[in-house]
């Protein structure tokens, strides 16, 4: 009878062990479809997330969020993570926990968090500390905490706390500077192809004011990692020349604008204006002599000329009341390039 009921057990559990790969084989398999076709796979993972499949509750959640496949719709998003929360899944109470700060709900995520925290759910002690850090917990926000928290996960290897804390200091929301063991570390997971590791370190270098060979050649080393964004890669690249080719920054200018997306545009413009104003200038007139409204020598000059044209352009672009503050204020020049980069096929 024992020898029955032990084969009766261990075939059941079998059953379910290949249920469960099931799963997450449909799981993954709906995964790979999200960017092909997003309204076949939220459909799928809806009816996945309702045979209880703890990671199929967690995503659907996602889909709310990020609006995959559904509109966005953060209560539906919340409902969902907390259903994933309640069916076990580990990383989704710091999914909700988020979700709640971000519907102003900071007295419930701080609890959720220190609780989550005590009990080691992933991704929560990060979290509650970039959370201090931000002052996204109101009242609450402690970030001498926060920094001290991330800090100690550093100093514990966690390489996502490291990355969390560099990019604290490329956002000014921490005095001071990082340590070295920190930089080098992101440094090195970035230049080990890792693209969010490879921008934080580069903004971090840019911003740091050492202007040695040695980080001026890293800087350029994790410029080349594939795959940065170029809200981020094209204004480093216009500061970055003019660590190496101040010579020629003018020409660096043109060749990052040439090539930089539009959305990006005024950004990187503004940045090769506080630089080097001439440069920019040397643009504007390249810009507006192709537009028709400038017809004088491209010499990077603010002449009479360049201006005159510069103010018929404002007042045909309906931006003149930015523009008559002056030719060359911060707020002109971009106001222009946007509306430049708007006239611009997108790169």
């Amino acid at each position: 009878m024992k020898q029955i009921l032990m084969a009766a057990v261990l075939v059941l559990a079998f059953a379910g062990s290949a249920y469960a790969q099931d799963q997450r084989t449909r799981f993954d398999d709906i995964r790979s479809q999200e960017e092909a076709d997003p309204s076949t796979a939220f459909t799928a993972m809806v009816a996945l997330a309702e045979e209880d499949f703890a990671p199929a509750k967690d995503r659907v959640g996602y889909y709310f969020r990020h609006g995959i496949g559904t509109p966005i719709s953060l209560a539906e998003a919340r409902v969902w993570y907390a259903r994933a929360v309640s069916a076990g899944h580990p990383w989704s109470t710091a999914s909700l926990a988020r979700l709640e700060i971000e519907l102003g709900n900071e007295e419930a995520a701080l609890h959720m968090l220190q609780i989550a925290v005590r009990t080691n759910r992933p991704g929560t002690r990060r979290l509650l500390a970039t959370a201090h850090i931000d002052r996204t917990l109101d009242d609450a926000s402690d970030p001498e905490l926060g920094r001290r928290m991330l800090e100690g996960m550093a100093a514990d290897g966690n390489a996502n706390a490291v990355r969390d804390l560099i990019v604290r200091f490329n956002w000014n929301r921490l005095d001071g500077q990082a340590s070295h063991a920190a930089v080098a570390l992101v440094v090195r997971t970035g230049l080990g192809g890792d693209v969010r590791f490879a921008e934080a370190a580069l903004v971090y270098l840019s911003r740091s004011g050492d202007k040695g060979d040695r980080v001026i050649q890293t800087r350029a080393l994790l410029a080349d990692v594939p795959g940065m964004r170029d809200r981020i890669l094209s204004p480093e690249r216009i500061r970055l020349a003019a660590d190496t080719r101040p010579d020629q920054f003018w020409r660096a200018v043109e060749e990052v604008l040439a090539n930089t997306e539009s959305e990006n545009y005024a950004h990187t413009a503004s940045t090769a204006f506080w630089i080097n104003k001439n440069a920019w200038v040397r643009v504007l007139q390249k810009e507006l002599s192709a537009l028709g409204y400038y017809s004088g020598r491209i010499n990077g000059l603010m002449t009479k000329r360049t201006i005159r044209a510069q103010n018929r352009f404002c007042k045909d672009s309906g931006i003149w009341t930015t523009c008559a503050t002056g030719p060359l204020r911060g707020s002109t020049v971009r106001a222009i390039a946007d509306v430049i980069a708007r006239r611009k096929p997108d790169v």
